[in-house]
Protein backbone atom coordinates (compact mmCIF):
# COMPACT_ATOMS: atom_id res chain seq x y z
CA UNK A 1 0.00 0.00 0.00
CA UNK A 2 1.33 3.37 -0.83
CA UNK A 3 2.25 5.70 1.88
CA UNK A 4 -0.46 8.26 1.03
CA UNK A 5 -2.78 5.65 1.36
CA UNK A 6 -1.48 4.48 4.68
CA UNK A 7 -1.71 8.09 5.99
CA UNK A 8 -5.42 8.67 5.09
CA UNK A 9 -6.69 5.68 6.75
CA UNK A 10 -4.21 6.33 10.01
CA UNK A 11 -6.16 10.18 9.94
CA UNK A 12 -9.42 8.55 9.26
CA UNK A 13 -8.81 5.89 12.03
CA UNK A 14 -7.64 8.31 14.64
CA UNK A 15 -10.68 11.10 13.95
CA UNK A 16 -13.37 8.47 13.86
CA UNK A 17 -12.06 7.21 17.77
CA UNK A 18 -11.66 10.85 18.65
CA UNK A 19 -14.83 11.75 16.88
CA UNK A 20 -16.59 8.91 18.85
CA UNK A 21 -15.40 9.74 22.12
CA UNK A 22 -16.43 13.40 21.93
CA UNK A 23 -19.81 12.97 20.37
CA UNK A 24 -21.76 10.08 21.23
CA UNK A 25 -19.14 9.00 23.79
CA UNK A 26 -19.09 12.54 26.15
CA UNK A 27 -15.50 12.70 26.49
CA UNK A 28 -13.37 15.77 26.59
CA UNK A 29 -11.42 16.74 23.95
CA UNK A 30 -8.40 15.92 25.12
CA UNK A 31 -9.22 12.23 26.62
CA UNK A 32 -10.91 11.71 22.91
CA UNK A 33 -7.83 13.08 20.91
CA UNK A 34 -5.53 10.41 23.80
CA UNK A 35 -7.52 7.76 22.57
CA UNK A 36 -7.61 8.77 18.76
CA UNK A 37 -3.78 8.41 18.22
CA UNK A 38 -3.07 4.72 19.29
CA UNK A 39 -5.87 4.31 16.87
CA UNK A 40 -4.13 5.60 14.22
CA UNK A 41 -1.15 4.14 15.41
CA UNK A 42 -2.37 0.65 14.99
CA UNK A 43 -4.23 1.57 11.51
CA UNK A 44 -1.01 3.02 10.33
CA UNK A 45 0.44 -0.23 11.15
CA UNK A 46 -2.10 -2.69 9.51
CA UNK A 47 -2.26 -0.66 6.56
CA UNK A 48 1.24 -0.75 5.73
CA UNK A 49 1.31 -4.02 6.04
CA UNK A 50 -1.86 -5.22 4.21
CA UNK A 51 -0.17 -5.63 1.12
CA UNK A 52 -0.08 -9.14 2.08
CA UNK A 53 -3.59 -9.19 1.88
CA UNK A 54 -3.81 -7.42 -1.85
CA UNK A 55 -4.99 -9.70 -4.32
CA UNK A 56 -1.45 -11.03 -6.47
CA UNK A 57 -2.58 -11.08 -9.80
CA UNK A 58 -0.86 -13.82 -11.57
CA UNK A 59 -0.11 -12.91 -15.65
CA UNK A 60 -2.55 -13.92 -18.49
CA UNK A 61 -1.78 -17.62 -19.60
CA UNK A 62 0.37 -17.11 -23.25
CA UNK A 63 -1.48 -18.49 -26.28
CA UNK A 64 -0.72 -20.90 -28.15
CA UNK A 65 -1.87 -19.34 -31.40
CA UNK A 66 -0.57 -16.15 -30.95
CA UNK A 67 3.29 -14.46 -31.23
CA UNK A 68 2.34 -11.67 -28.62
CA UNK A 69 -0.34 -9.55 -27.07
CA UNK A 70 0.26 -6.67 -25.54
CA UNK A 71 -3.15 -6.00 -24.15
CA UNK A 72 -2.23 -1.94 -24.31
CA UNK A 73 -5.08 -1.49 -21.81
CA UNK A 74 -3.70 -3.72 -19.16
CA UNK A 75 0.14 -3.00 -19.42
CA UNK A 76 -1.21 0.61 -18.74
CA UNK A 77 -3.08 0.21 -15.94
CA UNK A 78 -0.44 -2.43 -14.17
CA UNK A 79 2.44 0.66 -14.77
CA UNK A 80 0.08 3.10 -13.49
CA UNK A 81 0.52 1.34 -9.98
CA UNK A 82 3.45 0.20 -10.32
CA UNK A 83 4.80 3.86 -10.38
CA UNK A 84 3.56 4.03 -6.86
CA UNK A 85 4.43 0.33 -5.57
CA UNK A 86 7.55 -1.72 -6.53
CA UNK A 87 6.34 -4.39 -5.59
CA UNK A 88 3.80 -4.48 -7.76
CA UNK A 89 6.23 -3.95 -10.83
CA UNK A 90 7.89 -7.09 -9.43
CA UNK A 91 4.78 -9.22 -8.73
CA UNK A 92 2.47 -8.18 -11.76
CA UNK A 93 3.78 -6.05 -14.69
CA UNK A 94 7.31 -7.91 -15.00
CA UNK A 95 5.94 -11.23 -15.65
CA UNK A 96 3.43 -9.88 -18.43
CA UNK A 97 6.70 -7.78 -20.02
CA UNK A 98 8.69 -11.17 -19.54
CA UNK A 99 6.08 -13.03 -21.58
CA UNK A 100 6.04 -10.00 -24.30
CA UNK A 101 9.51 -10.16 -24.75
CA UNK A 102 9.87 -14.07 -24.54
CA UNK A 103 7.18 -14.32 -27.53
CA UNK A 104 7.99 -11.33 -29.47
CA UNK A 105 11.86 -12.72 -29.49
CA UNK A 106 10.98 -16.44 -30.10
CA UNK A 107 8.64 -15.72 -33.32
CA UNK A 108 11.17 -13.11 -34.93
CA UNK A 109 14.43 -14.30 -34.26
CA UNK A 110 14.06 -18.11 -32.81
CA UNK A 111 15.68 -17.24 -29.43
CA UNK A 112 14.15 -19.70 -26.73
CA UNK A 113 14.25 -17.02 -23.77
CA UNK A 114 15.41 -14.13 -21.83
CA UNK A 115 17.95 -16.77 -20.58
CA UNK A 116 20.20 -17.07 -23.90
CA UNK A 117 22.57 -14.99 -25.08
CA UNK A 118 21.46 -13.56 -28.11
CA UNK A 119 18.73 -12.36 -25.78
CA UNK A 120 20.69 -9.52 -24.67
CA UNK A 121 21.73 -8.74 -27.43
CA UNK A 122 18.40 -8.04 -29.42
CA UNK A 123 16.87 -6.55 -26.82
CA UNK A 124 19.52 -4.38 -25.26
CA UNK A 125 21.46 -4.41 -21.88
CA UNK A 126 18.82 -2.24 -20.07
CA UNK A 127 15.63 -3.89 -21.12
CA UNK A 128 17.15 -7.38 -20.58
CA UNK A 129 18.17 -6.14 -17.05
CA UNK A 130 15.06 -4.59 -16.42
CA UNK A 131 13.06 -8.04 -16.92
CA UNK A 132 15.56 -10.28 -15.50
CA UNK A 133 17.59 -8.64 -12.79
CA UNK A 134 15.36 -9.22 -9.29
CA UNK A 135 16.59 -6.13 -8.15
CA UNK A 136 15.15 -3.95 -10.73
CA UNK A 137 12.80 -1.11 -10.45
CA UNK A 138 10.62 0.59 -12.77
CA UNK A 139 12.62 3.61 -14.67
CA UNK A 140 11.37 6.71 -15.79
CA UNK A 141 8.67 7.24 -18.10
CA UNK A 142 10.52 8.60 -21.19
CA UNK A 143 13.03 5.22 -20.41
CA UNK A 144 10.99 2.73 -20.08
CA UNK A 145 9.25 4.39 -23.47
CA UNK A 146 12.76 3.86 -25.22
CA UNK A 147 13.11 0.15 -23.73
CA UNK A 148 9.77 -0.76 -24.86
CA UNK A 149 10.14 0.94 -28.69
CA UNK A 150 13.10 -1.11 -28.88
CA UNK A 151 11.07 -4.26 -28.02
CA UNK A 152 8.30 -2.97 -30.68
CA UNK A 153 10.83 -2.70 -33.08
CA UNK A 154 12.50 -6.28 -33.17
Amino acid sequence: MSAVRTVAIAVAAGVAVAGLGVWPGDLPVFWAVTLGVPAAAVAAVGARFSGALEPQWAPLPEQADSASEPQAANLATRLAEAADDPVRFRARLRPRLRRLAAATLRAEHGVSGLDDPRAVDLLGADLHALLTDPAAVLPGPERLERMLAGLEEL
